[in-house]
C-alpha cells in the first residue's frame, strides 16, 4: 500500500500580491508520497531525456504518410471508395483496423502539434468516424464491428472512450458530439445494469447490450480495474450534460473501485483523475485518493495488481523506473510502451484537482520521460533487442517503438538486462514463421527475425503523442514543463496550468515559456508568484519542489469559494489552504 507519510515541502518563490488577493488566506500544500515514487531516482541514471514534442511530430509524419517508402512502408493504406483507413498493429503484419492502432494515432497526432485533418492529404479526423457503432451508440474496436457483447477491457470500453477523446478535441463537429451523447448514454446502461448507485458489482468481464447483462471475453484479469472506465465516461457525460444520475453513478462505481482497487493493463488508468475531479465537486462523500494512487502504481497484491509501474530498478547501469509492466517473479517485469506512454497523460491532471501529489506526479513523469526512450532502442546495443539490423536500416533515429522491455533477455540470456522486444515472433502471430521456442530465440535472431520489425508495435506506440503533447523542455536538462490540461478530456474552464519539479540537490531558476503578459499563481505554495509576467519569466524552484503554475490574466479578481480560489470566476485552485 501507498506510504501515508506526510513530507513537507515549501517553495522559494518570490511573493508578489495581486488586486484583491488580500481578503484570501492562503498557505503550502503538505506534499504526499507515494511509496513506489520514493524508490524512483530524483535524477535517473544517466540523464538522457529525448525532445518527445518534436519526436512525436516526426513519429506521425512517418506512420500516417500513405505515400511514404521503405521497407514495410506506408504503415498506412487508405482506400477512397471505403471509410476509415488500415494501419499496421505490428509492422510487417498485413493492414488492420484496431482502433488502438488507428484511433489513438489521430487523437496522438493532434496532441503533437499536427493537423490530422489535413495530414498528407488526408482528412483522418472525419475518416475515424467509421469505428462509431451506430446500433450501440459507441466506437468499437474494428470497422463495422457489430456485436452485441462489448468488453471491459482495452478491446472494448476503451474503443469508446478514444471516440469521446476525438468529441473533445473537436467540440463544433456536431457529429462527434452526436456520438458522444449515445456513448455516455451505453455507459449509463452499463451502470444502471451493474446496480449503480445504490449496489454495484463491477466484477465481471463487460456488458452484453442485447441480453442487457454482464458478459464479455474469458479473461479473468479483465475483471480487474475496468471500473474507473465507465465512471470517466459518465463523469465526463455529467460535464456536458448536466445529468445528475450520471454524477451519482459515477460517484458510485469510483467508490465501489476505492473499496476492491486493481490494475490490469491500462482500463484503471483514469482512476486518480476521475476521483480528483469528483472530489472538488459539491455533494457525495470523498473517494480515497490513497486507494486510487496505489492501485494506480500497482501496490496492491499480485493478485489484485498483476501490474504496476516499475521503480528503483537499475539495469546496465539505466534507470528503467516509470514504465507500466506486467510484474515478474523476483521484481522482474515486462513493460509496455500504450500503457507508458498513456501513464502521464492520465496522471498529470490530477495536480490541478490535488496538488498535494504534484511533486510525486511530476517525480514519476520526469522517470517515464526518461526511460521511454529504451522502448524504442534508444540506448541500448543492438545485443539487448530484438530488431537492431532492421533498426539500422529504416528506423536510424529509433522513432518506431517495440512492444515492450523486459527486465531480463529470452531463455537464459539473464545478462541481457533490459532487453527490448514484443510478442509476435515469440507466439508465431502473423509472422509468417513458427512460433520460436524460448530456448532458441537468440539464436532465431540472427538467423532470420533481426533484420525484421515484427515485434516493432504501432498499437503500442501510436501513442507517443500523449507524451510529446503535454511535455515541454526547459533550460534546465531535468526540470519539464507539464501541461495540466491538454489531456483532461472536458475538463472545466481552465487558464493554462503547468506542473515543474526540480529533482536536482540545489535550487534552479527555470525559464517559462508564455504566449501573452499574465500573472502566474503557484496552487503548491497558494502564493501569487508573479504579477504582469512575460515570455521568459524566471521561476525559481528549491531542491526536490514541485509548482503548478496557473497562467491568470492580469489584474484578475480574486475571490474564494469553500475551498476554492476563483479568478474572474474561473477556479484556479481548488484545495486553497
Amino acid at each position: 500500500m501507498r506510504s501515508k507519510a506526510v513530507v513537507f515541502h515549501s517553495i522559494g518563490l518570490s511573493l508578489v500580491s495581486l488586486c484583491g488577493l488580500s481578503a484570501v488566506t492562503l498557505a503550502d500544500t503538505a506534499q504526499l508520497s507515494i511509496a513506489t515514487v520514493e524508490r524512483m531516482p530524483r535524477l535517473p541514471t544517466p540523464l538522457a531525456i529525448r525532445p518527445w514534442s518534436s519526436l512525436s511530430k516526426t513519429y506521425y509524419q512517418r506512420v500516417l504518410n500513405p505515400h511514404a517508402k521503405g521497407n514495410q512502408f506506408p504503415m498506412v493504406s487508405i482506400d477512397a471508395q471505403k471509410p476509415g483507413f488500415r494501419i499496421r498493429t505490428y509492422v510487417g503484419q498485413d493492414y488492420d483496423s484496431e482502433a488502438f492502432s488507428a484511433l489513438l494515432a489521430v487523437v496522438g497526432s493532434k496532441l503533437a502539434g499536427l493537423d490530422p485533418t489535413h495530414l498528407d492529404g488526408e482528412n483522418y479526423v472525419q475518416r475515424s468516424k467509421a469505428w462509431y457503432d451506430p446500433e450501440i451508440g459507441l466506437y468499437r474496436h474494428r470497422i463495422g464491428e457489430r456485436n452485441p457483447v462489448v468488453h471491459a477491457d482495452i478491446y472494448g470500453y476503451w474503443p469508446a472512450i478514444q471516440g469521446l477523446m476525438l468529441a473533445s478535441q473537436y467540440p463544433d463537429d456536431a457529429e462527434f458530439q452526436r456520438q458522444a451523447s449515445t456513448t455516455f448514454a451505453a455507459f449509463q446502461r452499463i451502470a444502471r445494469g451493474l446496480g449503480c448507485p445504490d449496489n454495484p458489482n463491477y466484477d465481471v468481464l463487460g456488458w452484453d447490450f442485447e441480453k442487457n447483462m454482464a458478459a464479455g471475453r474469458l479473461e479473468p484479469m479483465n475483471r480487474l480495474g475496468h471500473a474507473p472506465s465507465v465512471a470517466w465516461v459518465l463523469m465526463a457525460g455529467a460535464a456536458q450534460t448536466g445529468d445528475a444520475e450520471m454524477l451519482a453513478n459515477a460517484r458510485a462505481t469510483m467508490q465501489w473501485y476505492a473499496a476492491h482497487p486493481g490494475r490490469y493493463e491500462i482500463s484503471h488508468v483514469m482512476g486518480p483523475l476521475t476521483a480528483a475531479r469528483l472530489n472538488v465537486q459539491q455533494g457525495g462523500a470523498e473517494i480515497n485518493m490513497d486507494s486510487m494512487m496505489s492501485a494506480w502504481f500497482g501496490e496492491g497484491s499480485m493478485e489484485r495488481c498483476p501490474w504496476g509501474i516499475t521503480s528503483g530498478t537499475l539495469l546496465d547501469g539505466k534507470s528503467c523506473d516509470g514504465l507500466d509492466a506486467a510484474r515478474w517473479e523476483n521484481n522482474g517485469f515486462y513493460a509496455f510502451s500504450l500503457g507508458t506512454l498513456q501513464g502521464p497523460a492520465w496522471l498529470v491532471p490530477v495536480a490541478r484537482y490535488d496538488q498535494r501529489y504534484a511533486r510525486a506526479i511530476a517525480r514519476y513523469a520526469l522517470n517515464v520521460a526518461n526511460s521511454a526512450r529504451l522502448l524504442q532502442g534508444e540506448g541500448l546495443d543492438r545485443t539487448h533487442q530484438d530488431h537492431a539490423t532492421w533498426k539500422a536500416r529504416w528506423d536510424k533515429d529509433n522513432i518506431l517503438f517495440y512492444e515492450g522491455l523486459a527486465s531480463k533477455g529470452p531463455g537464459n540470456a539473464n545478462a541481457l538486462t533490459p532487453y527490448a522486444r514484443g510478442d509476435a515472433i515469440l507466439n508465431g502471430w502473423n509472422t509468417r514463421h513458427p512460433r520460436v521456442p524460448d530456448d532458441q530465440y537468440l539464436q532465431q535472431r540472427e538467423q532470420w527475425f533481426g533484420d525484421t520489425p515484427f515485434n516493432i508495435a504501432l498499437y503500442m506506440g501510436n501513442s507517443v503523442g500523449f507524451l510529446g503533447g503535454i511535455m515541454r523542455d526547459t533550460n534546465q536538462p531535468a526540470i519539464l514543463c507539464w501541461d495540466c490540461t491538454a489531456t483532461d478530456w472536458f475538463h472545466p474552464t481552465a487558464y493554462p496550468t503547468h506542473l515543474y519539479y526540480n529533482p536536482y540537490g540545489e535550487a534552479k531558476s527555470v525559464r517559462l515559456e508564455l504566449k501573452q503578459s499574465c500573472d502566474l499563481y503557484d496552487t503548491v505554495s497558494g502564493r501569487i508568484v508573479a504579477r504582469g509576467a512575460k515570455n521568459g519569466f524566471r521561476l525559481n524552484l528549491g531542491p526536490d519542489e514541485a509548482a503548478v503554475i496557473v497562467q491568470v490574466p492580469r489584474d484578475a479578481q480574486m475571490e474564494r469559494q469553500g475551498n476554492q480560489l476563483l479568478a474572474n470566476g474561473v477556479v484556479v485552485d481548488y484545495r486553497a489552504q
